[in-house]
């Protein structure tokens, strides 16, 4: 507390303290190099990765709400096992700024896992560095509901160990799919390259961001242009409007599960580790009964840490067709319209495969939603998300 009263004497009235205010319900989006960091009334919610070593771009860290509220309430509480997450935050992109007192003392880089001692907010204490960071610039681990991206996974054998990782190519929040000319873009056989990031509303509920991607053909060449327009809600609801343009030549989406807007849950939220639910719009339970059918939205539900949280995929009337649900209870969950033979493979009505081709100029748009909060679909009000998802204007 007295670190606390001496740094608020100290920075009080200064610009380092105004600036780290922001109004509630206001979703902000800043460039960080090529990449951008969404942050929700000062906490920050999901980071855009743009970076040439990856294949595709996506959003990591995700984050359910109450990051900084669930740390604190917590802080100092043992994990229920060695791999639950602690008291600890990831430096977001663009790094943090060690201060102490009035005095910049140095930068913690982008990626290192910090210990919290205290928090003020929108300070915490950081005993390790000795000194303090903002909230804007970390992100709790006990309320991120994508897996972490890892390099060089353990050899683990066991699916239910915390340990365990399987596709490398399930990244946070994504948008990709197989079959496309033939190139597996999903799997990462092709490269998506984004080529444009415009911050369209910068701040605001929603805040709104523009991104551009080439998907390359395999001689380099643009084979889809991929224009895809986000929204960002203060309630954590993501709208994205995708669409996809032929460059220069024919191009066949092809039949395949493997699509296309995805998201990967960290591995404590599986079902086959926690039970779920997994539920979707027309009351069916379970991702094996999810799987392959087309709904209004699904929902899949699990524990981070002491804490329940939900994740959302919603689509939308407006589409070409139904879109149909990939959800596995491994953690992978994703929508995709694209794959009406693969998903009916085996059930009382399958389907032919419908491959859709677009000639050059020609382009395809797709709506779909993803939310994110506490709780079970009623507690996280599931039904009036998907409500407010209908209502934004196209």
């Amino acid at each position: 507390m007295a670190r606390l009263l001496m740094l608020v004497g100290c920075l009080a009235g200064t610009s380092l303290v105004s600036a780290g205010l922001i109004s509630a319900g206001e979703v902000e989006l800043s460039k960080v190099g090529d990449s951008v960091k969404v942050t929700i009334d000062g906490e920050v919610f999901a980071v855009y990765v743009v970076d040439s070593k990856w294949r595709k771009p996506y959003f990591s860290p995700v984050t359910a709400p109450g990051g900084i509220e669930i740390l604190k309430s917590e802080l100092g509480t043992t994990p229920d096992n060695e791999f639950a997450p602690g008291d600890t935050v990831q430096v977001a992109a663009g790094g943090a700024i060690l201060r102490v007192f009035d005095e910049r003392r140095g930068r913690v880089e982008a990626g290192e896992v910090l210990t919290v001692g205290d928090v003020a907010a929108p300070w915490l204490w950081i005993p390790e560095k000795e000194g303090w960071v903002q909230q804007q610039d970390v992100v709790p681990e006990k309320v991120i509901v994508t897996r972490p991206i890892v390099v060089n996974p353990p050899k683990i054998k066991d699916r239910k160990d915390p340990r365990y990782y399987d596709h490398p190519h399930h990244k946070g929040v994504w948008v990709s799919v197989d079959q496309v000319n033939g190139i597996t873009f999903w799997n990462e056989g092709g490269v998506i390259q984004n080529k444009g990031l415009e911050l369209v509303t910068p701040k605001g509920d929603a805040a709104v961001m523009k991104v551009t991607n080439h998907w390359l053909d395999e001689s380099g060449q643009p084979l889809v242009v991929e224009t895809t327009a986000i929204r960002i809600f203060a309630n954590r609801l993501m709208v994205y409007d995708i669409q996809f343009e032929a460059a220069s030549a024919d191009v066949t989406f092809g039949d395949t599960k493997e699509g296309l807007f995805g998201i990967r849950l960290p591995n404590s939220m599986r079902e086959m580790v926690a039970g779920g639910p997994v539920v979707n719009a027309d009351g069916h339970e379970g991702s094996s009964a999810a799987w392959g059918k087309p709904s209004a939205w699904v929902d899949y539900v699990g524990p981070v840490g002491s804490h329940q949280f939900g994740v959302t995929l919603m689509d939308h009337p407006g589409n070409f067709r139904k879109s149909r649900y990939h959800v596995r209870n491994y953690g992978l969950f994703s929508i995709s319209p694209f794959g009406e033979k693969a998903y009916t493979k085996g059930s009382d009505a399958p389907q032919e495969a419908q491959p859709v081709t677009l000639k050059p100029g020609e382009s395809l748009s797709l709506r779909y939603g993803m939310y994110i909060h506490r709780g079970d679909a009623a507690e996280g009000r599931v039904a009036e998300a998907y409500e407010q998802f209908l209502a934004v204007p196209q």
